[in-house]
């Protein structure tokens, strides 16, 4: 399965030190430089860095995408820089928590799936013990998910 992830999902699960729940769904996880940018290179906080970082050497491959489409919504150049590799790759899921960039990649034939999706399908695949405890975790460092 060919899964391409914007930084949203990378942070959270960062902060948490659970970045190998995408490891543990998916095997192996796409990211545009754009997002290796915003979330290493030009990040302050250390922890954050560092492991997404060391995931890069294990499971994470940052790509830069060779197409650049035209998208109907303003999106910022991470999630220009994840449909665009996601369209490249022909991805089957994009984790992808933005509400305006998720409705453009549907009406790209691409599929959604927010950081909350990841969660409950590690909880059910047993990677976590507990959906709720990792949102409680989650909240705890101030990232608050979103569910629309």
């Amino acid at each position: 399965m060919i899964v391409v992830s914007n930084s949203s999902p990378l942070i959270a699960l960062s902060r948490i030190d659970q970045l190998q729940i995408l490891k543990g769904l998916f095997g192996r996880v796409y990211i545009p430089d754009t997002v290796y940018k915003e979330t290493v290179t030009n990040c302050g906080i250390i922890s954050q860095r560092s492991r997404i970082s060391q995931a890069t050497n294990e499971f994470i491959e940052v790509v830069q995408p060779n197409v650049r489409y035209t998208f109907s919504r303003n999106l910022g150049v991470g999630e220009q820089g994840v449909l665009n590799l996601s369209m490249e790759k022909q991805a089957q899921l994009v984790l992808i928590d933005d509400k305006r960039a998720r409705h453009e990649a549907k009406e790209l034939g691409l599929i959604p799936a927010f950081t909350a999706d990841i969660l409950k399908k590690a909880e059910s695949q047993h990677l976590i013990a507990s959906y709720q405890q990792v949102v409680e975790e989650l909240q705890d460092v101030g990232i608050y998910l979103p569910w629309w």
